[in-house]
């Protein structure tokens, strides 16, 4: 079995943020402010997803801070006005040769999408990857989501696993299970925490800075932002730091900061739950062995408050 190393703990990560909203759709602040209540936040990206209006700008760039284009595209509903529904996460890939034309700065689409059928959300991902974009399948849990979505549409890097605004409305924040089906079913695809805030408010329940990516990268660019999301250089968290995460001997092994708990998710074959029930102290470090039956192993630590680190899968045929 090869060992590969994730996240390399003798290098930095830069915080991001790819989902929220401003005054070009349905935030309360416009693009600029919260574009700096961001960076104010130590965070080294975001994308302005608002709901079917394209952002590319790069007038809110700063020195270690930039924005990445993309958009929310949704409206895409069996019966209108009702759940489930289907909204995406849309980045710009620079890297990408599209078959048409990239979307323009606040460009607005057309919404409601019309619904044609079953094959409607392929038709939806299909088109906003071919004009040069990465496709996210937004919060599944909040938008009753069937988990045969996940298997019978393609084309989405990654499943929002955790969305900080639905925390409260209503308690549907965690895409986790939608992940591991799509998982379980051969899919390849990443995990993506985000903020959905529309408020960016400082209030007793702040909406924002609760759910972010950290992404491994050669630079702080889109190119190269963009560049480590597509390999999967990054991780997902409400709180914890996954500090290192590699495999070596034929073990997965991760460094962390401090987490009651580190549990390692694997199929078909179960990954261990770990803790310190004696004495309680907290977990810095952990490994689980690979075995060749898992089809991947992916790890998560939940420090004293309930906050989660979630890495993203290892693929285990690619050690093989």
């Amino acid at each position: 079995m090869k060992d590969r190393v994730y996240i390399d703990g003798s290098r930095g990560t830069f915080k991001g943020n790819v989902h929220m909203h401003s005054l070009w759709s349905d935030g309360i602040r416009p693009a600029s402010q919260v574009a700096e209540r961001y960076r104010s936040r130590g965070y080294h990206f975001i994308c302005l997803s608002d709901h079917d209006v394209y952002t590319d700008t790069e007038e809110f760039d700063a020195d270690g801070f930039i924005a990445i284009p993309g958009m929310e595209r949704g409206g895409l509903n069996p019966e209108k006005d009702k759940d489930p529904g289907y909204h995406f996460g849309v980045l710009g890939d620079p890297e990408a040769e599209p078959e048409r034309p990239r979307y323009r700065h606040l460009e607005r689409l057309p919404r409601p999408i019309a619904w044609t059928g079953e094959d409607s959300p392929q038709i939806l991902i299909d088109e906003l990857a071919s004009r040069g974009n990465l496709v996210i399948f937004n919060h599944p849990e909040w938008h009753l989501t069937r988990f045969e979505d996940m298997v019978r549409y393609r084309g989405f890097f990654a499943v929002e696993i955790f969305n900080y605004a639905t925390e409260w409305t209503p308690a549907t924040s965690y895409g986790t299970a939608y992940w591991d089906h799509a998982l379980q079913n051969g899919r390849r695809v990443y995990g993506i925490a985000g903020d959905d805030a529309h408020r960016q408010d400082d209030g007793a329940v702040p909406d924002f800075d609760g759910g972010w990516i950290e992404v491994q990268a050669d630079g702080l660019s889109r190119r190269d932002i963009v560049r480590g999301l597509k390999r999967g250089s990054f991780y997902s968290s409400s709180g914890p730091r996954i500090h290192d995460l590699r495999v070596v001997g034929g073990r997965l092994e991760v460094e962390c900061s401090p987490c009651t708990f580190i549990m390692f998710k694997a199929f078909p074959r179960r990954g261990e739950f770990l803790a310190d029930f004696g004495r309680g102290r907290p977990l810095t470090a952990a490994s689980n062995r690979i075995v060749d039956e898992m089809e991947y192993i992916r790890v998560e630590c939940i420090d004293a408050h309930g906050k989660v680190a979630w890495s993203n899968p290892v693929f285990v045929k690619d050690l093989l």
